[in-house]
């Protein structure tokens, strides 16, 4: 038997939104911390409009709020050490082009990023319906008020350095940080931005309040978001990139795979 394939190539122009927040060591500003979430959604179609409220319209919120108050704070003459990126990625749905086009053509070397903190849906509660389908498959049943103040930290098991700055940055915030998510067959960890990072041997970290019924729905609205928790998870990544970008050292790469056996 003979099997044949071919590969129609098409590029289509697209844009990442990227703005940086220069740091004011001399040496440490030529380190980035990324600080992101994807802007894209599913669009529309012929009957129906997709808001993506919680996806990922709660991301690029907190990323808009944290560059307004390192922006503000830079007014008033505090800025961080190490420089801050703020990337708004696009075609994340379409399988995160955007993210790894900028792994592909970074704008400064891969390994001069000190860290990458990726918000991906986090306005909700976690909601795992009984019969809920394949695209529930690998999670247990749970329910919204189980999750009411949880944030899963994707890519944690990858990278202790940074998982260690969340946890510390969590002390005044006092969000259950769930770390479940990262080796369970629903390969949530490579769902979304932090993972072509991963891949390339860069620290990285994905906060995501998790998946709920009206995910990639149009039911997925803004009266539906868990406001109180979006704001604690803003200043949780908030707080964590600053300490990363004052820190003495940068953290450690990505914590590589084993070896198969």
């Amino acid at each position: 038997m003979i099997v044949r394939t071919a590969v129609d190539r098409h590029i289509i122009p697209d844009r990442n939104v990227v703005a940086l927040l220069e740091g004011s060591d001399p040496r440490l500003k030529n380190e980035w911390v990324i600080v992101s979430a994807h802007y894209d959604h599913n669009g529309a179609d012929a009957s129906q409009i997709f808001p993506g409220a919680d996806d990922n319209g709660s991301g690029v919120v907190a990323l808009l709020e944290i560059a307004e108050a390192y922006a503000l704070a830079a007014k008033e003459g505090h800025r961080p050490k190490r420089s801050i990126l703020f990337a708004s990625w696009n075609s994340e749905e379409r399988g995160l082009l955007g993210a790894w086009a900028y792994t592909e053509q970074p704008l400064a070397p891969l390994n001069t990023i000190a860290g990458v903190l990726n918000m991906d849906m986090i306005g909700r509660n976690e909601e795992i319906p009984v019969g809920g389908g394949a695209r529930f498959n690998g999670f247990e049943v749970q329910t919204a008020e189980s999750n009411n103040n949880a944030v899963n930290v994707m890519g944690f098991s990858k990278v202790p350095d940074i998982t260690a700055a969340v946890d510390k940055a969590n002390a005044g915030i006092a969000l259950d940080l769930r770390k479940r998510y990262d080796n369970n067959s629903s390969n949530l960890v490579r769902r979304s931005d932090q993972w072509p990072f991963l891949q390339r041997g860069v620290a990285a970290v994905g906060f995501m309040t998790g998946l709920h019924p009206d995910y990639h729905t149009q039911y997925d609205r803004p009266e539906k978001i868990n406001y109180v928790k979006m704001e604690k998870i803003a200043r949780l990544v908030h707080q964590a990139s600053w300490d990363i970008a004052n820190a003495d050292t940068k953290p450690k790469p990505p914590v590589p795979r084993p070896p198969t056996q």
